[in-house]
């Protein structure tokens, strides 16, 4: 490719600025491309200039060749974020999806059971009252749990239990 063809080439995916700067003493040029991405791409790594030091001699044997590999690199950079962006993408309407498909199973099958889940409680343990006798022993209890069962949830639940068997 000649020179402005490899330059018009690079500005189809961006516009470019270009300065030029020499030093007299080392007889070397300075040649800064710095392109400036178009709104439809967003990638900032995209935006990173290409800054060449060389004879003038050197430029004519080799700025073409940088300014290729520096489009092509380019290129790469902006198919690889475009990937990227696509499997990010791909990733969260999947997750998303299986989100939605386990709620839905769980709702499904919540009502498909009829399933309801009651906490045992203090509150609704059935207990069964027993007359006050007449000695001390049994004064200080007027109720007892009607089971070892509710017993043991009330004593879970943090209630008061007494041991029956001691």
């Amino acid at each position: 490719m000649t020179l402005f063809a490899e330059l018009y080439a690079l500005a189809l995916t961006a516009t470019l600025t270009m300065t030029v700067s020499a030093d007299e003493k080392s007889g070397r040029l300075t040649v800064n491309v710095i392109p400036k991405p178009r709104k439809d791409v967003s990638e900032p790594t995209l935006t990173q200039p290409l800054s060449l030091t060389a004879t003038p001699q050197e430029f004519d044997e080799g700025f073409i060749a940088a300014l290729t590999g520096y489009r092509e690199v380019r290129q790469s950079l902006a198919q690889q974020a475009e990937a990227t962006k696509e499997v990010i993408e791909a990733a969260k309407a999947a997750s998303v999806k299986k989100a939605s498909d386990a709620a839905s199973k769980a709702a499904k099958s919540g009502a498909a059971t009829g399933v309801t889940s009651k906490v045992a409680s203090p509150a609704n343990m059935p207990v069964q009252a027993t007359p006050a006798e007449d000695d001390d022993e049994g004064a200080d209890t007027a109720c007892t749990s009607a089971t070892p069962a509710a017993a043991a949830t009330a004593a879970t639940a943090g209630a008061e239990s007494y041991d029956l068997f001691g």
